[in-house]
């Protein structure tokens, strides 16, 4: 086990100070771009979230000073517990520090030095392991001056991570873990880009400690959520005496959720929602949202008029992917509208299901295939999707997948014109209708 590491805060909070002094004069912190890229790994609908145990944090508490904050000792994580990251491999640690130096950037998507600027220290450790897959994970201890301060800092934390837009990056999946201090998630991302690589992020909060804990997989398969987790209770159980907990790590449960919010507009999809499309490299981008009748998502099949049938709230957004050399009606529009009760929009749901379902009927350049109904009771959803491909030429069809989600009284409708060369699975655009619903339910 590696020898404990111990920075005496007093220094420390002079460094943070001083630093946090020189960044204010010099303007915004520099930020360490991360090129990476990430693997395979399905996103997965909440409709299968139960709650799964992990076993018993390796390590117990340690004890530490109780009194002063600043002068206890911070544990990390060793070598032997960082290997639930990778069991297969050997880690060593690569640098220790209190993050006062350099850029204090240690992992892509974080967007400053410190979670709390104001905390009474932070610490960090990376690690690296050796052999194939390429593996790497950093860990970082910040510590608050009270709970409320840390609880800021620890959906700061979480905040870089949900909101990120690197690259051609995805939100795969959240988990919300229970049993581990006051509050801690997991989140799984991936990069779009060669070679194939995935990040886990954990994030856990207990009383005044912060702690997190990024792992990077290049080229093979990322860790379990259920390793990931017990990794997060390794660290807390750690953390626990200098959180003042007795036992603040107890056997954690896991389980898929909702992620955490994006900082995007409430109830649309995020920038990191939106999967791969093809063999395009270049990112999506997300255009500013607008509310009112307009519907850019309506196809010539339902054309659909949310505020025409009712909806009392409506609000709409494009996505695409510039300079990526593609037709210009390629792009993915989203509208939501809210109407006055569940059974309102069920029945708006179901016309424009009728709509699309006779559209073959009333317009006989057009077929409808691929259709798609699906109902959830827990969390709530109705889902519908379909293909339409409309002949234009002799030669030439224009294709669109069309989704609908429903949560309560409010229905979202998806639709994305691919390019004849470039277009998503079908698996993948239900999935995106699934994070629609995700989205909905932020709007309460």
């Amino acid at each position: 086990m590696d020898r404990e590491e111990a920075f005496d805060s007093s220094d420390g909070v002079t460094r943070r100070r001083r630093l946090l002094r020189v960044s204010a004069l010099s303007g915004a912190l520099v930020a360490l771009v991360v090129v990476l890229a990430f693997g395979a790994l399905a996103y997965h609908s909440h409709r299968s979230g139960e709650d799964v145990s992990a076993t018993r944090p390796a390590s117990p508490a340690v004890s530490s000073a109780a009194g002063d904050p600043r002068r206890s000792r911070v544990q990390l994580l060793d070598t032997d517990q960082i290997r639930r990251l990778g069991d297969t491999q050997e880690w060593r640690v690569e640098r220790t520090s209190d993050n006062t130096s350099g850029t204090g950037i240690h992992s892509m998507c974080q967007q400053a030095r410190f979670a709390d600027p104001g905390g009474y220290s932070a610490t960090v450790r990376t690690f690296r392991a050796t052999g194939r897959p390429s593996r790497s994970a950093v860990q970082t201890v910040e510590v608050s001056r009270n709970a409320e301060e840390a609880a800021r800092a620890f959906r700061t934390t979480v905040a870089w991570y949900a909101g990120c837009q690197v690259g051609r990056l995805q939100l795969l999946n959240a988990y919300r873990v229970d049993n581990i201090g006051d509050e801690a998630h997991v989140l799984m991302l991936r990069l779009w880009q060669q070679p194939i690589t995935t990040m886990s992020v954990a994030v856990a909060r207990t009383g005044r400690v912060t702690t997190s804990t990024v792992g990077r997989t290049v080229g093979g398969a990322p860790p379990s959520a259920g390793q990931i987790t017990q990794s997060l209770a390794d660290a807390v159980a750690m953390l626990c005496a200098r959180s003042g907990s007795k036992d603040c790590a107890k056997r954690p449960t896991y389980r898929v959720v909702p992620p955490p919010p994006s900082g995007e507009d409430p109830g649309l999809l995020a920038v990191a929602d939106l999967p791969p499309v093809g063999r395009i490299d270049r990112p999506w981008v997300g255009t500013d949202s607008a509310g009112g009748p307009a519907n850019p998502a309506a196809t010539i099949c339902d054309r659909t008029s949310f505020t025409g049938a009712g909806a009392t709230r409506t609000r709409s957004r494009t996505y695409l992917i510039p300079r990526a050399a593609l037709p210009s009606r390629f792009g993915l529009s989203e509208t939501y509208g809210v109407f006055r009760s569940p059974r309102t929009a069920s029945r708006f749901l179901s016309t424009v299901r009728g709509r699309i379902g006779s559209c073959q009927n009333r317009d006989l350049a057009t077929s409808v295939s691929g259709r798609h109904m699906e109902r959830r009771s827990s969390p709530q959803l109705d889902l519908s999707s379909a293909v339409l491909t409309t002949r234009i030429s002799t030669r030439e069809n224009v294709r669109f997948r069309v989704g609908f989600v429903r949560v309560g009284r409010t229905v979202a409708q998806v639709t994305f014109a691919p390019s004849p060369r470039d277009d998503m699975t079908e698996a993948a655009f239900r999935s995106l209708l699934v994070r629609s619903g995700d989205r909905l339910r932020e709007l309460g």
